[in-house]
Order: C-alpha cells, then structure tokens, then sequence
C-alpha cells in the first residue's frame, strides 16, 4: 500500500489555526477558571488540579482480568497527588450540595391544563372525549399532566390568582 505524499493545504488559514490553538478555553466551571495556568497545556493543567482527560489512559486495567473481577467496588489508586488539589475538593464540595429541582410545563401544555379544568373540572373522563384532546392523552395521561400543572407554583399560582379575580368581579 504505497502512502500519499503530504501536500500543502492553500484552503486552511494557518494564522487563524494557530490563534485558535492559543485561545483560551471558553471554562464555565469557577474553581477550573481559577486555577488555569495560561503559560500550561491543557493536558497540564488538568494533570494538576487532578482532572482526567481519559480515564482510559489514567486508571489502566489489565487485559487479563476475568470480568467479575472488574465489577468488583475496589478502586484503584492513581500514583500522583495533584498540585491543585483545592479544585478537585471545590467540585467535590458543589456537587454534594443539594439541587432544587425546578418544575416547567410548555405554554402550550399549560394552556391544554388551564382550558381542560376550566371546560371540565374534574371530569377526566370528558377530558378524553373533547375536541382539543389532539393527541388522544387517555383518562389517565390527562390526570397526570394536570396534576403535574398544579405541582408548579409559579404556573398553578396564576392560574388560581385569575379564578379569583373573576369570581370576586363577578359576585359584586
């Protein structure tokens, strides 16, 4: 199999390909930001904060290893500290804190909720047969998504803020 013969590329801006390679990564992770050395490869810098490009090439099996033994919860040490082992604490530290879970439903999937309730009440069983149950959502499907509508605060809220207001117009 004979090789092709390396050829010059007049497409490639090669001022621009160097440049880019210079560019600082774009990091949105706040302890990676800190700790990035500019004058460093980015190879480097992870190697330090103790950050894994390939966790292939860092933590190494043996290729004669029976598979029940590479199941096993045993983890293996990796021979070198970090430098910057702060960062690494830092990520530690964030993930464990606890996440709040934010709720959101489509305009249009509210919409359906905030028509069906106003149309049916609790009456999930009209709810299937009505003109706008375009997709056909069973008893139970409709059930669950007004459900999840009024799990939601924000959305729930103003809908029942605007119930109110025209119950109140309309008894006076």
């Amino acid at each position: 199999m004979k090789k092709r013969r390396n050829t010059f590329d007049y497409e490639r801006n090669r001022k621009r390909v160097n440049r880019k390679k210079k560019k600082i990564p774009d990091i949105k992770c706040d302890q990676i930001k800190n700790a990035w050395d500019m004058k460093k490869s980015i190879k480097t810098n992870l190697k330090e904060m103790g950050i894994s490009i390939d966790p292939n090439k860092t933590i190494k099996l043996p290729k004669n290893v029976p598979k029940c033994a590479l199941h096993r919860d045993e983890e293996m040490e990796i021979e070198k500290t970090p430098v910057k082992k702060y960062v690494v604490d830092g990520l530690e530290s964030t993930s464990k804190l606890p996440h709040k879970k934010r709720m959101t439903m489509s305009d249009e999937e509210a919409g359906f909720c905030v028509y069906m309730m106003d149309k049916y009440g609790d009456n999930y069983e009209a709810m299937t047969r009505d003109r706008r149950n375009y997709y056909q959502e069973t008893e139970a499907k409709i059930r669950k998504k007004i459900l999840r509508f009024k799990s939601i605060p924000e959305m729930y809220g103003m809908y029942a803020e605007a119930r109110q207001g025209e119950k109140g117009v309309s008894s006076s």
